[in-house]
């Protein structure tokens, strides 16, 4: 099979960028953007002892790794491929925490898309954020997997009061956590002038969606985007390490 299967007739520009914020010491967050294979990704860990710094690296580097890997082997991208990717990650991140006492209770969430041909291909654990904004209108993709965010859906608080909740950081689910993950997966179409953005919740905390959209849709490419996005959430929070990838789609 060729590269073509890893192609897109679209143009991609993509680009991530991540800062520790003005509070924390060290950044536990972690992205990639690869247009060459249509990968983006963010990932955001915890953990003492910057465990959870080493988690979330590791969830991106195997990551990337597995799908390098599925291109050279031939193997189509999939949702499939997709859950492959998440599986090996969260295989190493309990393997790694075993090594090192330091190192018990390790994880991170992940959010991943990957563009092939005309379709984006998502997959998600944990409580950042995907988000598309098609025709200048923005739709969140994904659903945060907190204890309060299960509490929205099930209708017992609102967003607003999940917003101030004092445990809307608990993850219900994210890597790390167990042999057995539940892992989002979804697929849709792709169009001319898409804009696809990841967050960490550092930055999903310090803006809307609506800021968000507005942000992307003004700036010219991907990186400007991205450095604008994390410095505008830092100034309105910035307690939490802020992480934003950002992939542009547009026509040849």
């Amino acid at each position: 099979m060729s590269d073509e299967a890893w192609s897109t007739p679209l143009q991609l520009d993509a680009s991530a960028s991540s800062i520790v914020g003005s509070v924390r010491e060290h950044n536990e967050d972690a992205a990639c953007a690869h247009p060459d294979i249509g990968l983006l990704a963010v990932a955001d860990g915890l953990g003492g002892h910057n465990a959870g710094e080493r988690a979330s690296g590791l969830a991106i580097t195997v990551l990337e790794d597995h799908l390098r890997a599925a291109r050279a082997e031939g193997r189509s991208p999939s949702l499939d491929e997709l859950l492959a990717a998440f599986d090996a990650a969260n295989a190493q991140i309990l393997t790694d925490a075993e090594e090192a006492p330091e190192r018990a209770g390790m994880g991170t969430t992940l959010t991943a898309i990957v563009v092939t041909d005309n379709r984006v291909l998502l997959a998600h654990i944990g409580d950042s954020r995907a988000w598309r904004i098609r025709d200048g209108v923005v739709e969140q993709l994904t659903h945060d997997h907190t204890v309060v965010g299960q509490q929205v859906r099930e209708g017992v608080i609102t967003e607003e009061q999940a917003d101030t909740h004092p445990m809307r950081h608990v993850l219900s689910r994210c890597l790390g956590m167990g042999a057995e993950i539940e892992v989002d997966l979804a697929e849709g179409d792709l169009a001319i002038d898409d804009i696809y953005v990841l967050a960490s919740d550092g930055l999903s905390h310090g803006l809307s969606k609506e800021d968000v959209a507005e942000i992307v849709m003004t700036s010219k490419a991907a990186d400007e985007s991205c450095e604008t996005l994390v410095h505008t959430a830092c100034g309105r929070d910035g307690q939490d390490n802020i992480t934003a990838a950002v992939l542009l789609c547009r026509d040849h």
